[in-house]
């Protein structure tokens, strides 16, 4: 069994409290796996972007030594891309820059790199922000994954788009789910029978051969 939690409160303006927020959540936290909402400390700070970017820094020296026994995820804008960032045993396991930017996202971030499936512990990763989700093509690259994370920043009048995404994305998969969704309240952990699990849970691994060998995809 594996523990999940999902942290997606809303950022302020004050980084700085946003990240001892997200800090003490983590600290009090006794799951394996949490996943954080995009951009969870500085939010898409456009009017203050230098001072968004520069801040990675003290986010990463400060999420990292949180990792010791923990599997950490979050987006932190980083050098003009909003970075997804993977922290294990104290070290950066996985990192991937968003690749498909939405709205006005493109006039400020540059392309990240490729979609892809990274393991820990022997258990396989994908992470999909936000936006990616939308696309089926995507989905098609990350087959064979056991878990997928998927830190959003999700428009309110579309919660039900990424509801219908989240869902339709564990079914194909045949995968657990995780979005963390900062905006319109969307977050669930999700069953490779899409079975809504909420914010917080256990999940057992040996349930997706289950679900593959009931109902075979190939």
């Amino acid at each position: 069994m594996m523990k999940l939690e999902i942290i997606d409160f809303t950022p302020t303006n004050n980084y700085q409290e946003n990240l001892n927020l997200l800090v003490e959540k983590i600290k009090n936290s006794s799951a394996k796996l949490i996943l954080a909402s995009e951009v969870i400390v500085t939010d898409f700070d456009y009017k203050n972007w230098d001072k968004a970017n520069s801040f990675a820094k003290t986010i990463k020296e400060s999420i990292l030594p949180l990792s010791k026994d923990k599997i950490i995820s979050l987006t932190i804008i980083e050098n003009n891309q909003n970075v997804a960032y993977v922290f294990y045993n104290e070290k950066i396991a996985y990192k991937r820059a968003k690749l498909k930017l939405f709205g006005y996202e493109k006039k400020h971030f540059k392309i990240g790199n490729k979609i892809e499936i990274f393991e820990i512990e022997g258990i396989k990763f994908a992470i999909l922000i936000c936006f990616e989700i939308r696309f089926i093509e995507y989905w098609q690259k990350i087959k064979g994954v056991d878990i997928v994370l998927v830190p959003a920043m999700w428009g309110i009048e579309r919660r039900n788009h990424l509801k219908t995404l989240s869902n339709a994305l564990a079914l194909t998969l045949q995968s657990f789910v995780v979005v963390s969704d900062g905006l319109a309240k969307a977050s669930d952990i999700i069953s490779p029978w899409a079975e809504n699990l909420g914010k917080f849970t256990d999940i057992d691994l040996s349930y997706i051969k289950k679900i593959r060998k009931r109902l075979p995809l190939e």
